[in-house]
């Protein structure tokens, strides 16, 4: 067997180039962090003569430099692992740094912003500078193999770096493309936001300067930081574990409204949707989350600038207080906050209206790794948990939002009219005003009125932005009760057609039957399973029926309980022999008279609910749901062996929309429970397990179904 090498082409250089890194932007976030790893606590960032011939971009930092065994050994040989191997031991740098990067391709950020590349650097402990001089156009030679392509260098003496200074100097010419205002502005912000404002590198600044460039840059130039965070309405700092416990912080802070404060713990596990893999260890990680109320008045009274607001929005997260791109760069929703809303918008916060910083570090959260692109973390079993116990904690930060939104908005629409009227009103009556000092026709009429005019304009236009708040509220009520409907009809649609289908296929193969031998014992077996199949899914078409009537309203009639129960029962059969629960119903029945599809949807509401919470637990756990039924009474108690319902949620469950099964809930299921039963003067009632003798430790309901509701 004979062998050979891999030969690799030069144009390699400029794939990698290309592909790992995204655009000049990144590259220079990547080129400022590789200043980090080289414990620089300065970094200067100067674009000279922009859009011109002789454009360059000169970076340099005071970080340790770099000596030639270095260049030739490391530098020269991209992938030699030697910050990963850093990482894994833990060495730390002389300002107790651990290296951001580790595969050895930042490098090749300098070469996607441009095509000349020369590069200073000086040690402590070496008088002169090392000199690189690299031409990556040469690497471009199609044909030429990666070996015949070389890089100079020189060690010199230079004026650049002082008597024991130590640095390394970056000038890129040659620049690929023009830089217009939002490649510029897209730097800006991304170095306003590099350092975490709570866990930032206190020991590491960055500044950026323009020389001979057009004035419109110049604003780009201030790397201040907003002071949006301290005017944010609602605030969340959590600390987050593997196990999901949650140790939080929570205020609300709104102008006119009372401050407030809360400190508490939490469980995802036990309080959200999310169930993150208990296996997979990720590490303890910390979260804060700057929520805002984007409605004009809110914006106007709190003094907060919305182009601030729009540009810092989105969910980002910084590891050893370096950010890590692109989350939280504008569009970048990744955690699908946007998705997850768009059927409760009114409880769930959208990617726009929040600044959230998620602090993690290489000491605890080894697991999370980015991708080679630096374009994200790898998205394998630790990103995934990662990603769920953040979405959990933002749940029990939305629970909690919930109680000081209805301060603000109680009844929005009725207050938003009144808002608008109250406008008109002070508009009419000062437009009385202006017609009587023009009526009294004296001298100082045009002085008099004029600042009346300047403030009926004013109220003119926050009347005009009233207006519009009103309609975007009614715009996302109407979209939820589309989006309502639009299910219903489909669930209409599919019970009318299934069952049709499912008609026609038991006549096909009743006269199949008589065109094909039966004596064959395997035949007959098959036709019997097509046959008893197809009987299974009418029966649970006839079943589900009664809950899909659109276009009339069912009449009411007498009901057995049991039986509303059993059927309901049967529908829910494939869930919840899936996972694994013991169904229990004892009792004996009673009748009462309603609607039959309302009656089931009471049931299968509760069932499927009781499922979902026992599906959540272990294996290893009893899953059970016990239903019993108190003829006497006129009652049903339904129990199930969940996680149950935190405390502070007791008093919310049935408001519409309000949900703990974050993305896999609309909140609406207790919500219609309690609305059929009150159209009825009957009544539901959520009860602890000594309430009741004989409940299940979890979620347990009471359904009066006479009119004393006791």
């Amino acid at each position: 067997m004979k062998e050979i090498n891999f030969t690799p082409k030069a144009r390699l250089i400029k794939i990698l180039g290309e592909q790992l890194i995204k655009d000049a932007a990144v590259g220079i976030i990547e080129l400022v962090k590789n200043s980090y790893d080289a414990d620089a606590t300065k970094v200067e960032i100067t674009m000279h003569s922009l859009n011109t011939p002789d454009a360059k971009i000169i970076i340099r930092d005071n970080g340790t430099g770099m000596d030639l065994p270095t260049f030739t050994k490391k530098w020269m040989n991209p992938a030699t692992g030697h910050k990963e191997e850093q990482k894994e031991n833990k060495e730390r740098t002389k300002l107790k740094r651990l290296p951001l990067g580790e595969k050895g391709v930042g490098r090749f950020a300098a070469q996607q912003i441009g095509n000349r590349l020369k590069m200073m650097t000086k040690t402590i402990v070496t008088e002169q500078e090392l000199f690189v001089d690299v031409d990556w156009s040469k690497f471009d030679e199609r044909g030429r193999d990666l070996h015949e392509v070389t890089v100079s260098y020189k060690m010199q003496t230079s004026d650049r770096f002082k008597y024991k200074e130590t640095g390394t100097i970056l000038e890129i010419s040659k620049l690929k493309s023009e830089w217009t205002k939002e490649e510029i502005g897209k730097v800006s912000n991304s170095l306003r936001r590099m350092k975490s404002p709570f866990k930032g590198a206190n020991d590491f600044d960055v500044t950026l300067s323009f020389e001979n460039c057009p004035e419109e840059f110049e604003k780009y130039a201030n790397l201040e930081t907003t002071d949006i965070l301290e005017k944010a309405h609602y605030t969340f700092y959590a600390i987050v574990n593997d196990k999901g416990d949650v140790v939080y912080e929570y205020h609300f802070k709104m102008p006119g409204f009372k401050t407030v404060k809360h400190s508490d713990t939490g469980n995802i596990i036990r309080e959200t949707k999310e169930n993150p893999k208990q296996d997979v260890e990720v590490g303890d990680f910390l979260i804060n989350l700057h929520v805002y109320s984007k409605e004009y008045h809110i914006i106007k009274a709190s003094n907060i600038i919305k182009k601030d607001l729009d540009e810092w929005c989105g969910v980002s997260v910084y590891r050893d207080g370096i950010r890590i791109m692109p989350y939280g760069e504008k569009g970048n929703d990744w955690l699908k906050l946007d998705n997850r809303r768009i059927q409760r918008p009114g409880d769930l916060i959208s990617n726009d209206q929040v600044i959230g910083m998620i602090e993690i570090n290489q000491g605890s959260n080894i697991h999370l790794k980015d991708k080679t692109n630096r374009e994200g973390l790898i998205e394998d079993e630790y990103y995934e948990k990662f990603r769920a116990l953040t979405l959990g904690a933002i749940s029990i930060f939305e629970g909690l939002q919930k109680d000081d939104r209805k301060k603000i908005y109680p009844q929005k629409e009725r207050t938003n009219n009144e808002k608008i009227e109250a406008k008109v009103t002070t508009v009419k009556a000062d437009l009385n005003q202006i017609k009587k000092k023009v009526e009294e026709s004296d001298t100082k009429t045009a002085s008099a009125t004029k600042p009346i005019f300047i403030k009926v304009e004013q109220q003119v236009t926050e009347l005009k932005q009233q207006v519009t708040d009103t309609i975007d509220e009614l715009e996302k009520d109407k979209q939820i009760l589309f989006n309502l409907a639009g299910t219903g009809l489909a669930a209409e649609r599919f019970t009318h057609e299934f069952a049709r289908l499912v008609s026609g296929a038991l006549s096909s193969l009743e006269r199949l039957k008589k065109r094909i031998d039966l004596a064959d014992a395997k035949t007959k077996k098959e036709v019997d399973s097509i046959g008893g199949a197809l009987e299974a899914l009418r029966n649970d078409i006839r079943l589900l029926g009664p809950m899909f009537y659109i276009k009339k309203v069912a009449k009411e009639k007498e009901l057995n309980i049991r039986e509303i129960i059993q059927n309901t029962i049967s529908l829910q059969e494939p869930f919840i022999e899936k996972a694994g629960i013991e169904m229990i119903v004892e009792g004996k029945s009673f009748n009462v008279v309603m609607r039959e599809g309302s009656c089931m949807q009471i049931f299968n509401n509760l069932i499927d609910n009781a499922v979902f919470w026992c599906s959540r637990k272990s294996e290893t756990d009893k899953k059970q749901i016990k239903i019993l039924i108190d003829e006497q009474e006129k009652s049903v108690y339904v129990s199930d062996s969940g996680p149950g319902i935190a405390t502070r949620y007791r008093d919310k469950i049935f408001d519409p929309f309000f949900s703990m099964k974050g993305e896999d809930g609309r909140g609406l299921g207790l919500y219609i429970v309690k609305e059929i039963l009150d159209e009825k003067n009957f009544g539901i009632y959520l009860l602890t397990e000594e309430d009741y003798k004989g409940l299940i430790s979890g979620a347990s309901f009471k359904l009066v179904f006479n009119n004393n509701k006791e």
